[in-house]
């Protein structure tokens, strides 16, 4: 059986619903005209960092440093060569990308430029000391809840 699929947009949606409470703001921007298939989320850490952030294939990466900033969306290139179906934007939910059709962001010189996170929560932990502390803390929240839970049991 094959494993149910979601869209790039979906992983957006869920993304603005999943980290909301351990960042400052996060929302989908309205797509950019040159690139209306790539989803865009404005996002500011804890620390009132603001980013704009793509959603590719190829994983999550920042390009600009400002709510609807998309300095380095224009460096966003598709391969065509693979242009076979719709398919091709889509992720499973155990995390694995089909990528026939490649999305890679480079520099002004050609060097490659971005760095991919498979997941908000891998790009949050880089960028957001504070996100970081704010996930620990939930989690060990829960844990002790966890473990109260159990004390009562016995």
């Amino acid at each position: 059986m094959e494993s149910p699929r979601k869209t790039l947009q979906e992983i957006a949606d869920d993304i603005e619903r999943d980290v909301g409470n351990k960042v400052k703001y996060v929302g989908l921007r309205p797509p950019d005209t040159n690139h209306p298939d790539i989803p865009l989320i404005n996002l500011t850490t804890l620390e009132e960092r603001e980013l704009c952030v793509a959603v590719t294939t190829c994983g999550l990466t920042v390009i600009g440093h400002s709510h609807d900033s998309l300095e380095a969306l224009d460096h966003v290139t598709r391969s065509r060569d693979d242009d076979r179906s719709r398919d091709n934007d889509v992720i499973s939910r155990d995390h694995q990308v089909k990528i026939s059709q490649q999305v890679s962001l480079t520099a002004e010189n050609g060097e490659e430029g971005a760095r991919f996170y498979e997941t908000i929560y891998s790009l949050l932990d880089d960028v957001s000391p504070k996100y970081r502390a704010a996930f620990c803390s939930e989690l060990s929240s829960k844990l002790q809840a966890l473990q109260n839970l159990r004390g009562e049991e016995t």
